[in-house]
């Protein structure tokens, strides 16, 4: 069984990865390069000849260096049975998606799938609001209040109340893959529940930018807000599965969600 060692470990060799992958995209741009090698519809670097295969090689130095640790990720994800036994055969899902969900997530915490939808930011409902403080010695203190913020916003003042990298990952990277693969959860949930908020008299509430808050028809509110809408209720299914395979690998208690545990209902998304 893989330790908490085996995780930190694919969480770093994540982050690492994702270094190189930044400062080969900052390179690149900056010499007008794309990702396949060509040119950019820009005007012209003023570099000199000699000066761009410099950079150059130093973009694909990252590029090379970002395939070494992918290679590396995968040995090490190889140590989860999640990953070998069932996240390495949903389609849509490579190794990077798989090492944020196994580096970040720490299942033996995440005692129901409820948790989960709050750590990645998919909790609507409000949460007790967070504040850090900076002590003399550089550590932080971090304080519970009685002020409710939202679970899945950032609210001025208080920490996150969510992984905010885990967020982008999955919602902003993985939700796509998902739908580029047109896998089961694209086909049986992202397209199903986008098609009934277009058709939808329900209200939601949404903001404008600046102004103030005000109710609108699902129907009425943009395609793209729709679209998240649905991306965040195909990633809901998708982590309430994903927690019940992985509770059972390691041997651990599975609850099923809180609506239909003690209301008697199935999940919705907000």
């Amino acid at each position: 069984m893989a330790t908490t060692q085996d995780r930190v470990a694919v969480q770093m060799l994540v982050k690492a990865r994702e270094d190189f992958q930044g400062m080969r995209k900052r390179m690149d741009n900056r010499i007008g390069r794309k990702a396949d090698g060509k040119a950019q519809d820009i005007e012209e670097r003023m570099f000199s000849t000699a000066d761009v295969a410099n950079f150059e090689s130093v973009a694909d130095a990252a590029k090379k260096q970002e395939k070494e640790i992918e290679k590396m990720l995968l040995k090490a994800l190889k140590r989860f049975p999640i990953y070998t036994e069932w996240l390495s055969t949903v389609k849509g899902i490579g190794p990077i998606s798989a090492g944020w969900i196994i580096g970040e997530y720490d299942i033996h915490i995440a005692s129901t799938v409820s948790k989960m939808w709050q750590f990645t930011g998919l909790n609507p409902n409000k949460v007790r609001g967070k504040k850090r403080k900076e002590n003399d010695d550089g550590s932080f203190e971090y304080t519970v209040t009685d002020t409710m913020i939202h679970g899945d916003k950032l609210s001025a003042g208080f920490v996150a109340p969510f992984n905010k990298r885990l967020r982008t990952a999955l919602l902003g990277v993985m939700a796509d893959g998902f739908i580029r693969a047109q896998n089961s959860y694209a086909l049986d949930y992202y397209y199903p529940y986008k098609l009934r908020l277009e058709n939808s008299e329900k209200e939601t509430i949404t903001s404008r930018g600046n102004k103030a808050e005000k109710e609108m028809m699902w129907s009425e509110v943009s395609k793209g807000h729709r679209d998240r809408a649905a991306k965040r209720y195909m990633l809901k299914m998708f982590l309430k599965d994903l927690y019940a395979k992985w509770r059972e690998v390691e041997d651990l208690e599975v609850r099923v969600p809180y609506q239909e545990e003690y209301l008697g209902h199935k999940h919705e998304a907000a």
